[in-house]
């Protein structure tokens, strides 16, 4: 899995800054697996869209200052997110799913059968 290097650090859109949050990338004979570290993100802030080869993981994080405090430093008008993936052909699209649970993103990208590893017997 290749990711795209167009979106590099933090840049400006819509006065609010875009980040790329860090993801790690496991890979398997069944799958392969994205691990995408959202803290302070909730499930309903984040989305996950397909098109052709591209994976797209993008969204918002709302401020986070509390009430009547003054930020000295970090993002106190919240940040966007976003990270672009190209998913090999290998993979079947149709099965990917994704789970988020304490500020993690797991996203699923199973390998289609025919492309897995096997053993072929042999006759006699």
């Amino acid at each position: 899995m290749q990711t795209e290097n167009q979106i590099q650090g933090t840049e400006s859109v819509n006065a609010r800054p875009t980040v790329r949050p860090a993801v790690d990338i496991y890979e398997n004979q069944d799958e392969l697996l994205l691990i995408v570290d959202l803290p302070g993100v909730t499930p309903d802030q984040v989305q996950i869209d397909l098109d052709k080869d591209t994976l797209t993981i993008f969204g918002k994080r709302p401020q986070s200052a509390p009430e009547g405090s003054r930020v000295l430093a970090g993002h106190a008008f919240g940040w966007d997110f976003k990270r672009q993936f190209t998913v090999p052909s290998e993979i079947d699209q149709d099965r990917i799913k994704a789970d988020y649970k304490d500020g993690v993103l797991e996203v699923r990208l199973p390998r289609h059968e025919r492309t897995k590893p096997r053993r072929i017997a042999i006759g006699s």
